[in-house]
């Protein structure tokens, strides 16, 4: 694996997360506990943390138990999938609706644009593309299931929604529910995507030797 591009995905996650973290804290007079809670309520930081501990781990030593269950082309594949869907959510969607600058641009920047790419970019270069089942899809869903749920059932709690799309407070719990699924069904279909690229490219892997 290609230890530059996981190199720089790490060192763009370590400077990005915590000043996103500290600005969060800059500007609310919640307690740390609730900030913290507030911070981990948002799928871009739970994935940008994912895509870095997966990169950091993937730094270590191959022998390392982590090492070994993130160097799985599939739990890869589904890593690229999660990122992807932060950066098309964010770009389709959300990004007409805010107005950065300073620091929050650029940590925005890096979560929603060049970790995305970079990792994509990893993804098609560098991981194995065999061996990627499609009874892996329905594994893959799980992440972002809990998360939708527990985002609709914090947020009836706390009524804080991390994403105007589902903030069943204004939009009814209904709503919510329904561009909840939509997002699902983008992640199950971006995910099918990926695994028919690699499927693919075996496919093209085996005719070239054959007719060599």
């Amino acid at each position: 694996m290609n230890k530059l591009t996981l190199a720089l995905i790490f060192i763009l996650e370590c400077f990005a997360l915590p000043i996103q973290y500290f600005l969060l804290l800059d500007g609310t007079e919640l307690s740390i506990v609730e900030a913290t809670v507030r911070f981990f309520s948002y799928f871009t930081i739970l994935t940008n943390s994912l895509v870095a501990i997966c990169c950091g781990f993937l730094l270590l030593p191959s022998a390392i138990k982590p090492n070994q269950f993130f160097s799985k082309n599939t739990t890869l594949t589904a890593i690229t999938v999660y990122i992807l869907i932060v950066g098309l959510v964010f770009n389709i969607i959300l990004r007409p609706t805010v107005n950065l600058m300073g620091l929050h641009l650029l940590v925005s920047e890096i979560f929603h644009t060049l970790v995305p790419l970079l990792f994509l970019f990893f993804w098609i270069r560098f991981v194995p593309k065999h061996a990627l089942p499609w009874n892996s899809l329905p594994k893959w869903m799980i992440y972002p299931l809990v998360y939708v749920l527990y985002t609709l059932i914090h947020g009836i709690y706390s009524g804080f929604y991390p994403y105007p799309f589902i903030d069943a407070g204004k939009l009814g719990f209904s709503t919510a529910m329904t561009n909840g699924l939509v997002v699902l069904l983008a992640f199950v279909i971006l995910s099918a995507l990926l695994i028919a690229v690699g499927k693919l490219k075996i496919k093209e892997k085996a005719s070239d030797r054959s007719v060599s």
